[in-house]
C-alpha cells in the first residue's frame, strides 16, 4: 500500500513492515488519485487506518495504489464518517464525505 500527496512534496505510505516514507518521488503516474471534499474543512483524513493529514492540507489530493481502500474522516465536534473505495490504476476521482455534528 502506497499514499501519497501530489503537491511539491510527497508523502507516501507502505506497508507496515516498510514504514512511511517521506519525500520527493513518492507519487507514481499509475497512482489512483482521490480528490476528497467535505462539509468539515479542517476534518482529520486517514486512509486505511493511517494518519494522513487535515484535509486542508490535501488540495492536489491523495495519490493512492489501486486496489480498495478505507477513507475515514474524523472531527472531535462530528461523527466519523467512512467510505471504501475500489480504485483502479491511474483512476481520478472526486468523493464527497459528510460529517454529522455530534449533539451536545
Amino acid at each position: 500500500m502506497k499514499i501519497g500527496l501530489p503537491l511539491s512534496f510527497a508523502v507516501a505510505l507502505t506497508c507496515a513492515a516498510c514504514g512511511p516514507k517521506i519525500g520527493p518521488g513518492g507519487v507514481s503516474s499509475s497512482d489512483a488519485i482521490v480528490h476528497v471534499h467535505s462539509n468539515v474543512r479542517d476534518a482529520q483524513v486517514f486512509v486505511d487506518g493511517r494518519y494522513l493529514a487535515p484535509l486542508t492540507a490535501l488540495g492536489g489530493g491523495v495519490a493512492i495504489e489501486a486496489g480498495v481502500h478505507r477513507f475515514e474522516l474524523r472531527h472531535d465536534d462530528y461523527f466519523s464518517s467512512y467510505l471504501e473505495l475500489k480504485l483502479a490504476r491511474a483512476e481520478r476521482r472526486k468523493v464527497t464525505m459528510e460529517l454529522a455534528p455530534v449533539l451536545p
